[in-house]
Protein backbone atom coordinates (compact mmCIF):
# COMPACT_ATOMS: atom_id res chain seq x y z
CA UNK A 1 0.00 0.00 0.00
CA UNK A 2 1.96 2.79 -1.30
CA UNK A 3 0.20 6.05 -1.51
CA UNK A 4 1.57 8.92 -3.47
CA UNK A 5 0.48 12.45 -3.15
CA UNK A 6 0.84 14.80 -6.00
CA UNK A 7 0.54 18.46 -5.15
CA UNK A 8 0.01 19.89 -1.67
CA UNK A 9 -0.54 17.59 1.25
CA UNK A 10 -3.19 18.04 3.90
CA UNK A 11 -0.94 19.72 6.60
CA UNK A 12 1.66 21.36 4.41
CA UNK A 13 -0.16 24.72 3.94
CA UNK A 14 -0.94 25.24 7.66
CA UNK A 15 2.66 24.72 8.78
CA UNK A 16 3.81 27.79 6.84
CA UNK A 17 1.15 30.01 8.41
CA UNK A 18 2.05 28.91 11.97
CA UNK A 19 5.70 29.88 11.44
CA UNK A 20 4.65 33.25 10.03
CA UNK A 21 2.31 33.90 12.99
CA UNK A 22 5.05 32.97 15.49
CA UNK A 23 7.44 35.48 13.85
CA UNK A 24 4.81 38.21 13.92
CA UNK A 25 4.11 37.52 17.61
CA UNK A 26 7.84 37.48 18.42
CA UNK A 27 8.43 40.83 16.67
CA UNK A 28 5.33 42.38 18.29
CA UNK A 29 6.44 41.20 21.73
CA UNK A 30 9.96 42.59 21.13
CA UNK A 31 8.54 45.96 20.05
CA UNK A 32 6.29 46.03 23.13
CA UNK A 33 9.19 45.27 25.49
CA UNK A 34 11.34 47.90 23.75
CA UNK A 35 8.66 50.58 24.05
CA UNK A 36 8.13 49.82 27.75
CA UNK A 37 11.87 50.08 28.41
CA UNK A 38 12.09 53.28 26.35
CA UNK A 39 9.22 54.93 28.24
CA UNK A 40 10.67 53.89 31.61
CA UNK A 41 14.15 55.23 30.81
CA UNK A 42 12.73 58.44 29.35
CA UNK A 43 10.62 59.18 32.44
CA UNK A 44 13.45 58.21 34.80
CA UNK A 45 15.93 60.38 32.90
CA UNK A 46 13.52 63.33 32.85
CA UNK A 47 12.96 63.07 36.61
CA UNK A 48 16.71 62.82 37.23
CA UNK A 49 17.49 65.82 35.01
CA UNK A 50 14.77 67.89 36.71
CA UNK A 51 16.16 66.96 40.12
CA UNK A 52 19.71 67.86 39.09
CA UNK A 53 18.55 71.14 37.58
CA UNK A 54 16.75 72.05 40.82
CA UNK A 55 19.80 71.15 42.91
CA UNK A 56 22.01 73.22 40.61
CA UNK A 57 19.71 76.23 40.93
CA UNK A 58 19.66 75.87 44.72
CA UNK A 59 23.44 75.59 44.82
CA UNK A 60 23.74 78.72 42.68
CA UNK A 61 21.36 80.60 44.99
CA UNK A 62 23.31 79.38 48.01
CA UNK A 63 26.45 80.87 46.44
CA UNK A 64 24.70 84.25 46.75
CA UNK A 65 24.36 83.65 50.48
CA UNK A 66 27.10 84.63 52.87
CA UNK A 67 27.33 84.36 56.61
CA UNK A 68 30.02 85.48 59.00
CA UNK A 69 30.11 84.72 62.70
CA UNK A 70 31.95 87.66 64.22
CA UNK A 71 32.01 86.40 67.81
CA UNK A 72 30.57 83.50 69.73
CA UNK A 73 30.57 82.07 73.23
CA UNK A 74 28.42 79.83 75.39
CA UNK A 75 26.66 80.33 78.67
CA UNK A 76 25.12 77.55 80.74
CA UNK A 77 21.93 77.35 78.64
CA UNK A 78 22.61 79.36 75.47
CA UNK A 79 25.06 79.73 72.62
CA UNK A 80 25.49 83.44 71.86
CA UNK A 81 26.62 84.63 68.45
CA UNK A 82 27.11 87.86 66.53
CA UNK A 83 26.29 87.04 62.89
CA UNK A 84 26.55 89.14 59.72
CA UNK A 85 24.97 88.53 56.33
CA UNK A 86 27.86 89.45 54.07
CA UNK A 87 26.36 88.70 50.65
CA UNK A 88 23.39 89.60 48.44
CA UNK A 89 20.63 87.22 49.56
CA UNK A 90 18.35 87.51 52.59
CA UNK A 91 18.85 84.81 55.22
CA UNK A 92 15.55 83.65 56.72
CA UNK A 93 16.89 81.45 59.50
CA UNK A 94 20.00 79.76 60.86
CA UNK A 95 20.33 76.05 61.43
CA UNK A 96 22.63 75.43 64.38
CA UNK A 97 24.01 72.00 65.25
CA UNK A 98 25.96 71.72 68.45
CA UNK A 99 28.15 68.83 69.58
CA UNK A 100 28.80 68.32 73.26
CA UNK A 101 32.03 67.04 74.80
CA UNK A 102 30.94 63.45 74.04
CA UNK A 103 30.17 64.34 70.36
CA UNK A 104 26.41 63.90 70.91
CA UNK A 105 24.61 66.14 68.43
CA UNK A 106 21.89 68.59 69.28
CA UNK A 107 20.28 70.87 66.79
CA UNK A 108 17.89 73.69 66.34
CA UNK A 109 16.67 76.31 63.96
CA UNK A 110 16.57 80.00 64.73
CA UNK A 111 14.42 82.37 62.62
CA UNK A 112 16.31 85.63 62.25
CA UNK A 113 15.41 87.32 58.91
CA UNK A 114 18.84 88.82 58.28
CA UNK A 115 19.05 91.29 55.37
CA UNK A 116 22.28 91.70 53.35
CA UNK A 117 25.07 93.60 55.11
CA UNK A 118 23.24 93.53 58.45
CA UNK A 119 24.46 92.14 61.80
CA UNK A 120 22.43 90.57 64.60
CA UNK A 121 23.16 89.14 68.02
CA UNK A 122 21.35 85.85 68.58
CA UNK A 123 21.08 83.28 71.33
CA UNK A 124 20.36 79.60 70.70
CA UNK A 125 19.17 77.34 73.50
CA UNK A 126 21.49 74.40 74.16
CA UNK A 127 22.04 71.60 76.64
CA UNK A 128 25.32 70.76 78.27
CA UNK A 129 28.77 72.01 77.34
CA UNK A 130 29.43 72.41 73.61
CA UNK A 131 32.74 71.39 72.13
CA UNK A 132 31.89 72.69 68.66
CA UNK A 133 28.97 74.08 66.69
CA UNK A 134 27.99 74.29 63.02
CA UNK A 135 25.97 77.21 61.67
CA UNK A 136 24.24 77.07 58.27
CA UNK A 137 22.10 79.75 56.61
CA UNK A 138 18.55 78.88 55.53
CA UNK A 139 16.97 80.66 52.56
CA UNK A 140 13.60 80.46 50.85
CA UNK A 141 13.55 79.43 47.18
CA UNK A 142 10.03 79.64 45.80
CA UNK A 143 7.99 77.93 48.50
CA UNK A 144 10.81 75.71 49.77
CA UNK A 145 13.07 76.31 52.72
CA UNK A 146 16.62 75.41 51.72
CA UNK A 147 19.55 74.86 54.07
CA UNK A 148 22.78 76.00 52.40
CA UNK A 149 25.16 73.33 53.65
CA UNK A 150 27.85 74.58 51.27
CA UNK A 151 27.99 77.76 53.40
CA UNK A 152 28.40 75.95 56.72
CA UNK A 153 30.59 77.60 59.36
CA UNK A 154 32.19 75.46 62.08
CA UNK A 155 32.83 77.10 65.45
CA UNK A 156 35.50 75.29 67.42
CA UNK A 157 36.31 75.47 70.30
CA UNK A 158 33.29 77.14 71.88
CA UNK A 159 34.54 79.09 74.91
CA UNK A 160 32.47 80.31 77.85
CA UNK A 161 31.37 83.96 78.05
Amino acid sequence: MISMHFGKGFNQGKKGIAVWISWVLLVAFSVLIGSVVLNFTRSHTTATVDDLTEKGEVLMLCQETGLAVNSYCQKTQTLNMNVTNNNNRKIEALVVRGFDIYNNPQGGERNISLEPDKTKSISVVKQGVLKRAEVMPLIIVGKKRVVCQSRKITLEPVEFC
